[in-house]
Parts: C-alpha cells; structure tokens; sequence
C-alpha cells in the first residue's frame, strides 16, 4: 500500500532509508525538470536537485505541514538553482574581464572600477535587443527564463541573444583596450543603438 506523504515524510524525520529513497523517487525528476528550466543544464539540474533534497532532509523538521511539501521542495529546488546561475553569471562576466586584463600591458592596466565601467559602456553599446537581454541577465542578475518572461520571447532566443551579446562585448572591449579607435568607432556606428537605457 503506497504511504501517504505525511506517513512517507515521518519516516523520513525518524532517518528511515526506505522512507528517503520514496521521497525522492515521487519527486525527483520533476524536480529536476524544473531545475532543468531553470540552470539550462542536464548534469547541473540533476546536481542541483541532490543537492535541494538534502537541504530539505535537513530542514524537514520546519515545514509545518506535510501537504505543503511539494511548493516547499520546489522553493527550495528554485534557490539552490539560482545559486548556480548567478555563479555561472559571475563566471563569464569574470571572462569577459579576464579577456580584457590580459591584453592590457603592466604600465596601462585599467583599474578594476574603470575596468566595470568600460563593460557597462559596452553592454550601453550593444544592439537594442542584446543590450536588454545582457542588462537583464548580467546586470538584474536574472535566470534565462525570467528575462525571457519579461522581455516575451522563448528562452532559446535569449540563450542566443547572451552568446552574441558575449562574443560582441569581447570583440568591443580588446578593441578598446588594444587602442583601435577607428575600428572601434566604426563598430560603436553600427552597433550603438540610438537610445541609451541609463544601467
């Protein structure tokens, strides 16, 4: 006879494996569909969810009520995934300054707040749809699936929009820091957008 949730989350209070191992059977691979959506990652949404199910494990004792568990475990799954993402954010605009430290010589390096504003102005530069994907998603810090929401277009499109967004703010900042003014403007023509969104 199948246990109920709150009979199966007892047992999981009182550490019975088989009780556990239940748990995360009836709620594993929803939960990693949603991290799926959320990390855009197979191998990331499975790391993801184990690790939502111990933090769930460990914390049982605060849901007050067992029916709730589901809205909680994903709260849960949601947090955890969010974790990852602004890591990985933090990552690639790291790469992205990366890229620019090291085309820089010793005696000309750019100080690090001028080395942000120099990434801000470029994102500032970028196409019109780029340039909100970018702002939304590095600057607001929000997942692909948010900005998709908020800007109404699927999440591949923003996907694709970060890639371009990525490779044009590479190719604008070595140009910046290798001293190329006429390439540079001669990309800022095309590229600017006639209206600037203040960040």
């Amino acid at each position: 006879m199948k246990e109920s949730l709150p009979e199966l989350l007892g047992g999981c209070r009182a550490g019975d494996e088989a009780a556990i191992a239940e748990l995360v059977r009836r709620f594993q691979t929803w939960g990693i569909d949603l991290a799926r959506a959320l990390v855009d990652d197979a191998g990331l949404a499975e790391d993801v969810v184990q690790e939502a199910f111990v933090t769930a494990l460990q914390q049982l004792d605060r849901l007050r009520e067992p029916m709730a568990f589901p809205g909680w475990f994903r709260q849960i799954v949601r947090t955890h995934a969010n974790r990852v993402t602004r890591k990985r954010r933090e990552v690639a605009v790291a790469d992205m300054e990366g890229a620019v430290r090291e085309e820089c010589s010793a005696p000309d390096a750019l100080a690090q707040e001028e080395l942000r504003e120099c990434v801000r102005d470029a994102v500032r530069n970028l196409p019109a749809a780029g340039r909100a994907t970018a702002e939304l998603f590095y600057l607001d810090e929000r997942s692909c699936g948010e900005v998709a929401d908020l800007l109404g277009v699927p999440t591949g499109t923003v996907k694709r929009r970060l890639h371009d967004a990525r490779k044009r703010l590479r190719d604008m900042l070595l140009g910046y820091v290798r001293g190329e003014p006429e390439e540079r403007e001669e990309a800022e023509a095309v590229e600017a957008p006639k209206t600037r969104l203040p960040l």
